[in-house]
C-alpha cells in the first residue's frame, strides 16, 4: 500500500505559526541546529529517538538527514516540522506526523524538545497546532502517540491536548542501541474528539463575550 497522498505542494500551507512559534519543514542550512539539539539532549532522546541519534554523528550526517526529511515531506511520507521561537529564531524542537496509514487515514505523532520540561508550554503550543494541521488540511481521522516509560511525560502532554490513553502494549518496542524490550503506552485522538473540543472552546468563547 502506498503511503503517498494525492496532494500537491499548493494544497496546504507548509508554514505554521502560533503565538510564540514558527513551524516549518526542514531545509538546507538547518543541519547545524538539527545536530546541536540532538547532541545537547541525548540523555532525553533515548530510547525513542535512538535511531535518529545513531544516524547523525557528524555534520554531514545531519545534512543528509535534513535532506531526507525534506524529500519525505515532498513525497508526502512524513510531515516533519522543525520548531523555532519567533522572538529570537531559536530552534527548540521537532514534531512530526509519520507512519501514515491512508486506509483510515491516521498518523503517528513523534516529538522532542530541548531543555525539557522547561519548554513544555511551548511544546504544547506546537502540538496543538500540528493537531489542527492533521485534522484540517491533511484530513486525518486519528492521530496517535506511543511512549516508553522514559518519555511518559510526552504522554501527559498529549493528554493535556486532548489525547486519550488507550492502553499499554507490553514488550512492544526495542531501541536501536538495546536488546531490552520495552512497554509502550498508546495515546490517541480522533477527529470526533478534536471537533468536540473545538465546539466546546467556541461555546466557552461565546459565553465569555456575552
Amino acid at each position: 500500500m502506498s503511503y503517498l497522498y494525492n496532494t500537491t505542494s499548493e494544497a496546504f500551507d507548509e508554514q505554521l505559526e502560533t503565538r510564540h512559534l514558527h513551524l516549518r519543514p526542514y531545509q538546507e542550512g538547518d543541519e547545524r541546529d538539527f545536530m546541536r539539539l540532538l547532541q545537547e539532549n541525548m540523555g532525553h532522546l533515548s530510547p525513542a529517538f535512538s535511531g535518529r541519534m545513531a544516524r547523525v554523528r557528524v555534520l554531514d550526517d545531519a545534512r543528509m538527514q535534513v535532506q531526507q526529511l525534506r524529500t519525505d515531506w515532498e513525497n508526502r511520507r512524513i510531515f516533519d516540522f522543525g520548531v523555532w521561537q519567533k522572538e529570537d529564531n531559536h530552534y527548540i524542537g521537532d514534531i512530526a506526523l509519520k507512519n501514515l496509514d491512508r486506509s483510515i487515514p491516521k498518523a503517528e505523532l513523534g516529538l522532542y524538545f530541548t531543555a525539557w520540561p522547561a519548554t513544555r508550554q511551548l511544546a504544547q503550543e506546537a502540538l496543538e497546532e500540528v493537531i489542527r494541521f492533521a485534522f484540517g488540511p491533511l484530513g486525518m481521522n486519528k492521530v496517535y502517540l506511543r511512549c516508553t516509560n522514559a518519555n511518559e511525560s510526552y504522554g501527559s502532554l498529549a493528554e493535556s491536548s486532548g489525547f486519550v490513553k488507550e492502553g499499554v502494549l507490553r514488550c512492544d518496542y526495542r531501541g536501536a542501541d538495546s536488546d531490552e524490550l520495552l512497554d509502550l503506552s498508546y495515546y490517541g485522538i480522533t477527529r470526533q474528539d478534536f471537533e468536540q473540543a473545538q465546539q466546546q472552546q467556541e461555546k466557552a468563547s461565546s459565553t465569555a463575550l456575552a
